[in-house]
């Protein structure tokens, strides 16, 4: 038997960045992942494969905005979602090369097989071939990820009805959508295949997309799928599907019917924890495959941590890989990453992008704190219309007293990327005063950030009741005073 300081089960940024954490600190460490190639479904079925398509058309959208005399753009009509993918091979083809080269470097032995608890430190790899091999191990760290889940009620045939994985294999754009689900997956896809002109229909129980976000950026989010032509059925569930030769009929809870062509299946995810054989261990999953875990990531059982998906809320890539760092910093007396950062930047790739850090006004008011609200429209900004997506608008939240900024919000053009700006003001403990006397270059969307500053400021002198306040509102939103 093969004994190792610590074994990581799965590839993806939890398990790649935990176990070079580890074998960071010294030890030795073996990684075991199931699937041929490493990434899990960041790399694979879900991160890079849809943002490649997002990518596509976003692409068009953009070059069809912009008006350019002569050119002409159309989607052929037997194309396939694997050819609109565009550079989804290449990217996803370096990202195998990146992670097999980065736990080479730091050298973690790496195995393929299922991984499954024999006792709380022996894993046994079930190779494909047949054969097994049995690994002990003083750590072990629990990277499965998680797959799509799928509601007994509906029947996923990935012809008719599909998941958030699935949906990508489609033969060909379909002319008709449903989705079912208004989270993440499901305002991703419905935006996306909108943008390359498919009839798409959204159906959510919810009174509001994506209820952790500011409440305001939920809300003009659902007006821009509006004006592009999503059909909104919010507070509803489908409570039926009955598929045809060509179409699906779709019937809701309330009683209403819709009918699509395609149909996909977007409510959440289950954990990736059936072959492990938890009971062995000493652990339990939650009903939908779920690992519970302290601020450290210890199981219930202290040498046996997890991270990433399976262990919920954000279901981040980005978040995961924090995770993986912290818990094996943890397990092997690292100390370069002691805990996750409280300032968690989110990405929602729709189209436009959405993108939140810090507190949101919801929950401002849950602690009953003053604070003041800025706003800068990106639909005048220069660079927005330059590169024809002048939607949306960025949100700072600072408070009332002292301008410190508490959270900032975007839809828009590269939310993901401007939100980061923020964060880092944040993680310092700025305030206002950083991007008064900031320089942005022009024409950027950045500069949306000195705007959304000044009406901030604005708020904090009517506040003030007349009190002088010692800068001004520029009165130009093309220069600063």
């Amino acid at each position: 038997m093969l004994h190792y300081d610590v074994v990581v089960i799965g590839s993806g940024p939890a398990g790649e960045n935990g176990a070079i954490q580890a074998a960071f600190t010294g030890k030795k460490v073996a990684l075991i992942e199931k699937e041929a190639v490493p990434g899990g479904a960041s790399a694979n079925t879900g991160t890079i494969p849809s943002k490649a398509l997002r990518e596509t058309a976003l692409a068009i959208l953009q070059a069809r905005s912009r008006d350019a005399h002569g050119i002409e753009l159309r989607i052929s009509g037997t194309v396939t979602i694997p050819e609109l993918m565009g550079r989804k091979g290449l990217v996803t083809a370096r990202e195998h090369s990146r992670i097999r080269d980065a736990l080479n470097r730091a050298g973690v032995e790496q195995f393929r097989g299922i991984a499954s608890f024999v006792d709380p430190h022996t894993i046994r790899v079930s190779i494909p071939d047949g054969g097994a091999q049995e690994l002990q191990a003083d750590i072990i760290l629990l990277a499965p990820g998680t797959r799509p889940f799928h509601p007994p009620q509906y029947p996923i045939d990935n012809a008719h009805v599909y998941d958030s994985d699935s949906i990508l294999l489609l033969d060909r754009v379909p002319r008709s959508l449903a989705v079912l689900g208004g989270g993440v997956a499901g305002c991703e896809y419905a935006s996306l295949f909108g943008a390359l002109g498919v009839n798409v229909k959204l159906v959510d129980s919810k009174d509001r997309l994506l209820t952790w976000l500011d409440a305001e950026m939920s809300h003009a989010l659902e007006d821009v799928f509006r004006s592009s032509g999503i059909d909104l059925h919010q507070r509803n569930r489908a409570a039926r599907l009955d598929p045809g030769d060509k179409d699906v009929l779709v019937t809701l809870e309330d009683g209403g019917r819709m009918v699509a062509q395609k149909v996909l299946v977007a409510s959440g995810r289950v954990g990736n924890v059936e072959a492990l054989n938890l009971p062995a261990a000493g652990l339990e999953a939650t009903e939908r495959g779920l690992l519970k875990v302290n601020a450290q990531f210890q199981t219930a059982v202290p040498h046996i941590y997890a991270a990433g998906d399976v262990v919920g809320f954000p279901g981040l890539a980005s978040v995961s890989m924090e995770q993986g760092r912290v818990a094996m910093s943890h397990a092997c007396g690292g100390i370069l990453k002691q805990r996750v950062s409280s300032i968690l930047p989110m990405g929602i790739y729709t189209i436009p992008e959405v993108s939140s850090v810090g507190d949101t006004e919801e929950t401002l008011k849950e602690q009953g704190r003053a604070y003041v609200v800025g706003r800068a429209s990106l639909t005048e900004n220069a660079r927005a219309n330059l590169i024809g997506e002048a939607v949306g608008f960025l949100k700072i939240i600072a408070d009332a007293e002292n301008g410190r900024i508490l959270g900032v919000h975007c839809i828009g053009p590269h939310a993901s990327e401007l939100v980061h700006t923020g964060a880092a003001v944040m993680a310092h403990q700025g305030d206002l005063q950083y991007f008064i006397e900031a320089v942005f270059n022009y024409p950027t969307l950045g500069e949306a950030y000195k705007y959304a500053a000044y009406d901030a400021l604005d708020r904090m002198r009517e506040r003030r009741e007349g009190n002088v306040w010692p800068f001004e509102r520029p009165t130009s939103r093309s220069r600063v005073p």
